[in-house]
This record gives C-alpha cells, structure tokens and sequence, in this order.
C-alpha cells in the first residue's frame, strides 16, 4: 500500500509552527546554542534504518511496478554521515551522505515491460534499486531565547539513480540524475543544557521533472565532550519524471548515531 502525504500542506505547516514559536519565546533572554566559537565542525554518522514503497515505471509506456512485484526488499540498514561547518556562530554549511540500495528476486506474477524489454509472466528476476542522495544545504540560525532557536536555508540534492532488472532471457539497465534545489527550515528546543529536541522539514518541487522532501524529528542528548548521541525518525519522498523513469519512491524510519562537534 502506498502511503499518501499532502506535501503543500505539510510544508506550510511546518512554517506556521516556525512564526508561533518565534512569538511564543521571543520574550525570553537570549543565549548561543549553536558552536561556541566563531568557527566550528561537526561530524554526525549513523544508520537509518529504512522503509521502502512507491512505484517506478522505467521506458517510455512501461509497467508501473511495485517493490512486491519484484521481490525487492522493504526493509534495509544503511549508513548515514552528516558533515557540517560552523561560520560566525550562526550560518552553517552541511554535506550529507545517504545511499539506498536494495535488490531482491522473484518470479514475476505479470507481464512486465522494462525499459524498452518484455518480461513475460513466471518470468524469474532479479532486481536492483540503488539510490543516492548527495546534499548541500546553507542555513542561518535566529536565536529567539535561552531554549529555541529556528534556522532557515537553502541548499541543493543531487539524487543518483541505477534500476536493473535481470532474466535468463534479457538484462537491462536505466540510470538517471537530477539536482533538485531545496529550501527548509528547522525548530531547535533545549529545555536542558544537555538535552534537545529538533524538527526539520526541506524540500522543493522542479516543475514536472521532480521533487524530493526530507522529514524529520528527534532529540539529541550531550553525553560528554564534544559527544552527543541522537535518535530521530525519518521521512523522504523521491519524484523523479525524467530520461523516460517515472517514480515516487518513498523511505521512513528511525535513524540513531553519535555527532561530534568541534
């Protein structure tokens, strides 16, 4: 089953949120919650721990298919590593990293057409989806009090696509990428010095070729020294409709590491 989220609506609420806790803590003295020098780095990795669904059709006039029909996997661990500089305590420059790559087999219960091929019914398979995000965002932090801060940016994500589809019979390829600007924002609360809570929401739709939007929100405890530990859950929706594949693609789930910051 596919899951359905109205995105616009989504986005706007997300603002909203961002304006009534402007208002709601504004009030209140203000102290730095981000690096504490003029300068600073930090190195966030971990996994994420994936959900797949959506559909893809690959050639001009092919077969929607689904994960199901090709026996793809719906579950997946993949490693995630998050890069960020610090410049003049507010502004950051973030470079994330994260694959999706899955693969799986199975005798294919239709007739399926693949990029120009024909697979026939009881035809045995096997498939691969390996996805890549490469991303770079700038945002600036506004400070509204000691607990909340609220940053907004923009950025751009290179999504790297390779579909293949396999068969005693034929074997065929299809790679596609496409940079998708995003703009985003974030809700930072830290009621404890050592404990916070962050919501974030980016994304941006290139007219029929595509859209990407990355969901999430978790909390982030200072364990000791520049160690922090975090947790969040994940949201991303792919759209790509471009070089004849036409897809969303969509992965959630939890995502837990260690960020070092200096």
């Amino acid at each position: 089953m596919i899951k359905k989220f109205n995105i616009s609506k989504l986005q706007l609420l997300f603002f909203i949120i961002l304006g009534l806790a402007y208002f709601i803590f504004s009030g209140i003295p203000v102290k730095k919650v981000y690096a504490s020098g003029m300068l600073g780095l930090e190195v966030k990795g971990g996994a994420y721990f994936q959900n797949l669904s959506g559909h893809l059709a690959v050639g001009n006039g092919g077969t929607v298919i689904t994960p199901s029909i090709l026996g793809l996997q719906t579950t997946k661990t993949e490693p995630m590593l998050k890069v960020a500089l610090y410049v003049l305590y507010d502004n950051r420059i973030s470079f994330t990293y994260v694959p999706y790559l899955y693969s799986g087999s199975a005798n294919i219960s239709q007739t399926v057409y693949f990029n120009g091929q024909t697979y026939n019914i009881n035809t045995p398979v096997t498939s691969k989806l390996h996805l890549y995000s490469y991303k770079m965002f700038y945002d600036h932090n506004f400070e509204i009090n000691r607990y909340a801060s609220v940053g907004l940016g923009i950025g751009v994500d290179v999504i790297t696509a390779k579909t293949e589809l396999d068969s005693p019979y034929a074997s065929n390829t299809k790679n596609v990428s496409l940079p998708i600007p995003i703009i985003g924002g974030r809700i930072k609360v830290s009621p404890l010095n050592d404990f916070s809570f962050i919501g974030k929401f980016q994304g941006f739709t290139v007219g029929s070729d595509g859209y990407y939007y990355h969901i999430n929100a978790g909390v982030n405890y200072k364990a000791v020294g520049p160690v922090s530990i975090f947790a969040d859950y994940v949201y991303d929706k792919v759209h790509v409709d471009t070089n004849d594949v036409d897809g969303s693609l969509e992965f959630d789930g939890p995502e837990a590491g260690v960020r070092l910051r200096f």
